[in-house]
């Protein structure tokens, strides 16, 4: 199965980054929103399951984020979450709540000294890599965002 491409900016990275080491030890999780297949922004969304090994957003939270993505124009692009003690691949339990075979999969492992970011798409079960490219700066909309 064949994939383009995806980008993610630099900045979204270390907002990801910080946003999972403050929720550690659970499972820190929220939406990757751009344009076409490029990563421009991270929402983070509060863990409602209050887990190291799960997430759901909280209801009240992701439809607020939904409102502002659509307000700034907005793509959903990917779900993300962390695993604050395993690899950055997708567990069983991942793969089996996945209901999103259009999006991609974020997986940030806390496990060791240094974050690892990995990407896939989830489709009837089976579990594919994503090639992603690191573009380094500022997203050019963030100030319109802020």
């Amino acid at each position: 199965m064949a994939f383009s491409t995806i980008t993610i900016r630099s900045d979204v990275i270390t907002d990801i980054e910080d946003h999972c080491l403050r929720e550690k030890p659970r499972e820190g999780c929220g939406i990757l929103a751009g344009s076409g297949r490029e990563i421009t922004r991270f929402f983070p969304i509060p863990n409602q399951d209050m887990s190291p090994r799960s997430f759901s957003f909280e209801p009240k939270a992701y439809l607020e984020t939904l409102k502002e993505m659509r307000r700034l124009e907005l793509e959903l692009l990917g779900i993300l979450h962390s695993h604050p003690h395993t690899d950055p691949y997708p567990s069983a339990r991942d793969t089996r709540e996945w209901h999103y075979p259009e999006l991609i999969s974020w997986i940030l492992s806390l496990k060791g000294e240094k974050p690892r970011l990995s990407a896939y798409t989830i489709k009837n079960g089976r579990i594919f890599p994503v090639i992603y490219l690191v573009v380094n700066g500022p997203s050019p909309d963030r100030n319109r965002m802020e």
